[in-house]
């Protein structure tokens, strides 16, 4: 496949009902740094044990030769129906959640990155503390470095996450594992291969978003209404109802 035949189709990003108003307000998808930043209460979704490990990956960031906290980018999936969302499923929650839909054409920006697994998973252990450096597969560079402080890594997962800059890099993706249509084990590779992300630097225009979907019609009705509210409706595309892309 080509690289434009990659960059077909949409990638995910998921938040809680109760974060809308505050995304539609701020006209933007903004990264869990900024949004710290910025004082705006928000309610997570995360496992807060994924969230300390992403705590500690920082990756490098070529512009500004130096890195930057993987909190810094607001992450989408190229997946649907996730084992993410599975567990919200599971946990009764799922019909309060929203998912955007962004175009792949945004892999071509300058500075999004994209991984091949979750890019929480780098081998830090769950009590150790160390901290990774990544830096992405680069034409200029084919491989994917870490720097562990200090020292490590201590963890015990078989996998890491690669990480890449540049559309090139789009077939060296399990596609057929992203995309649900082989069987992989272990669990922990299942999970791990279908959160592949795509990071955003900083925060993302709701301008660039082409769809807005959630699972039933009183969802389609509420973010509506709260798009009216604040003044987006033709501006950003409505809310609809596709049950498919959920459990």
């Amino acid at each position: 496949m080509s690289d434009m035949g990659y960059l077909d189709g949409y990638i995910y990003h998921m938040v809680h009902f109760d974060n809308l108003r505050s995304i539609f307000q701020r006209r933007a998808l903004l990264s869990k740094e900024k949004v710290l930043q910025e004082k705006i209460p928000y309610r997570s979704i995360a496992y807060e044990e994924v969230q300390t490990l992403r705590d500690r990956i920082f990756i490098w960031d070529f512009s500004r030769q130096k890195y930057r906290s993987l909190h810094s980018y607001v992450p989408f999936y190229f997946a649907t129906r996730t084992p993410m969302l599975h567990n919200k499923y599971a946990e009764g929650i799922q019909d309060k959640i929203a998912i955007f839909e962004v175009s792949r054409v945004i892999l071509k920006d300058q500075g999004v990155l994209f991984s091949d697994g979750n890019v929480s998973n780098q081998q830090l252990s769950k009590y150790s503390g160390e901290r990774v450096g990544i830096t992405p597969i680069t034409v200029s560079g084919g491989e994917c470095i870490r720097k562990y402080h200090p020292g490590g890594p201590y963890g015990t997962n078989v996998s890491c996450s690669n990480c890449y800059s540049g559309v090139t890099f789009l077939e060296h993706l399990d596609w057929d594992g992203i995309n649900n249509r082989r069987h992989i084990d272990p669990l922990e590779e299942y999970i791990r291969i279908r959160h592949a992300e795509v990071l955003v630097p900083d925060l993302l225009p709701l301008g660039r978003v082409e769809g807005m979907v959630v699972r039933t019609r009183d969802m389609v009705q509420a973010v509506n209404a709260l798009l009216e509210e604040c003044g987006l409706i033709g501006r950003i595309p409505s809310a609809v109802r596709k049950p498919q892309l959920f459990f």
